[in-house]
């Protein structure tokens, strides 16, 4: 079955994505749909952001440089219209792409992490929806009714040396030094600071889209609304 769209799993870290963005391509293979997930980190990532680059390079990783980009790590390597050519890649070959963290979580937040004033991070929310439009992205967020109790059991489940990192990246952001937070805390109230962003960022949002709120909690429901929400 040929079916060209671009699926965004999108959410907070410990909401669900990683898993939901399997469980869709699994079912989507299943029924025979020429699907793609890409999760964070990949190397063959269609999307470059800068905010992966930084976590790849704290944790010692090298970052692979997609075909073409500039080698000196200018701008033009992060540049929009790689949202573009992936709507593109979707509709010359009829494939559906599924990205985990993409879009809100790796390039728009990193603004707001960095202490961008609101209209810096809507331009960036703005400029990649009009590149991704030829798609008409299905928006999954993913959304925890505990914020806290969400961060605490990923850093739970991750342990170390992936928890110290998380909390040493947001303790050192503009955002968090501005108001002197440290911890987990300084994460919790991060993503409490970050979700009425994405609340409004999401009623602007002008493509199919859904909600989630704690899908570990549900997962074939969870999944029926997706795959209910997939373009046939």
């Amino acid at each position: 079955m040929d079916v060209a769209q671009l699926i965004l799993i999108e959410g907070m870290i410990g909401s669900g994505k990683t898993t939901t963005a399997t469980r869709v391509g699994d079912w989507l293979a299943g029924q025979g749909v020429n699907a793609r997930v890409f999760f964070e980190g990949a190397d063959d990532h269609p999307i470059r952001t800068e905010a992966e680059d930084r976590l790849r390079a704290a944790a010692g990783l090298q970052s692979p440089r997609p075909p073409g980009s500039a080698a000196d790590g200018s701008p033009s390597v992060y540049a929009d219209d790689q949202w573009r050519r992936l709507a593109q890649r979707c509709l010359r070959d009829q494939q559906t792409i599924i990205l985990e963290g993409s879009f809100l979580q790796n390039s728009v937040m990193p603004a707001f992490i960095d202490d961008a004033p609101p209209r810096a991070v809507d331009e960036i929310f703005a400029r990649i929806q009009r590149q991704a439009a030829p798609a008409e992205p299905l928006l999954v967020y993913l959304r925890p009714a505990d914020i806290g109790a969400a961060i605490a059991r990923v850093h739970r489940t991750r342990g170390e040396p992936w928890s110290s990192g998380n909390l040493a990246f947001v303790e050192n952001s503009p955002w968090a030094r501005r108001r002197n937070l440290q911890g987990q805390d300084a994460v919790v109230k991060l993503y409490e600071a970050w979700e009425p962003v994405v609340t409004q960022l999401y009623s602007r949002y002008r493509f199919p889209k859904i909600t989630v709120t704690d899908p570990q909690d549900d997962w074939q429901g969870t999944l029926a609304r997706i795959c209910a929400a997939v373009r046939p």
